[in-house]
């Protein structure tokens, strides 16, 4: 299984990023898109809700409710989609 977790929102963004930009996460990878970067904190917030989930065969009801998380720091606000990719 894989997800791609997008930036939905934000007040501003330290680190560069755009409504718009993601990564995907799967078991064993994390993905950014050709010449795109992302903040190492936003993933870092993601990360422990998704991985332990992608192992499943079948998103859990977490993953299918497309989770809303948030970057760790408040002034920023940013938010980050997280949805289920079909393969």
């Amino acid at each position: 299984m894989k997800v791609r977790c997008t930036v939905e929102a934000m007040n501003y963004s330290a680190c560069g990023l755009a409504v718009g930009d993601s990564f995907e996460l799967s078991p064993t990878a994390l993905t950014v898109p050709a010449g795109k970067r992302f903040c190492y904190f936003a993933i870092a917030s993601v990360i422990p809700a998704v991985l332990g989930r992608l192992d499943a065969d079948q998103p859990d009801a977490f993953l299918r409710g497309r989770p809303l998380l948030a970057c760790p720091d408040p002034p920023e606000n940013l938010h980050i989609r997280v949805e289920v990719v079909e393969q």
